[in-house]
C-alpha cells in the first residue's frame, strides 16, 4: 500500500471566485472548484491518478510532507499494483513447477 500526505495550498481567483487547490510537492498538481471542498475533492482524484501513473511507469513518488507545521493536508492511500512478469520470468517459474 502506498500512503502519502501532502500539504495543500489554496488560492481564490478574484474574478471568477473559483478556488484552486495545489500540491506543491506532487509536481505542483492543481485543480479547482467553486468551493475549497470541491477543489480538494477534484485534487484528490487528480493526485490519485498521477500517483497511479507514476507507479505504473516505475517512477519515484515524492515523499510525504511534514505535518508538524500545521495547515491543510491531503492524505492518499493506494494499493500498489504488482507488475506482470515478463515472458522469461514466467517460463522460469513454469520450469520450477515441472
Amino acid at each position: 500500500m502506498v500512503q502519502r500526505t501532502y500539504r495543500v495550498e489554496f488560492e481564490t481567483d478574484l474574478t471568477t471566485k473559483q478556488v484552486t487547490a495545489k500540491l506543491p510537492t506532487l509536481n505542483h498538481t492543481a485543480d479547482f472548484g467553486d468551493t475549497a471542498e470541491e477543489a480538494l475533492s477534484n485534487l484528490r482524484e487528480l493526485a490519485t491518478g498521477l500517483i497511479e501513473v507514476l507507479l505504473d511507469e516505475g517512477k519515484e513518488i515524492p515523499p510525504s510532507d511534514k505535518t508538524d507545521m500545521g495547515g491543510v493536508f491531503l492524505s492518499l492511500s493506494l494499493k500498489a499494483k504488482t507488475r506482470p512478469k515478463d515472458k522469461k520470468a514466467l517460463q522460469d517459474d513454469l520450469r520450477k513447477v515441472r
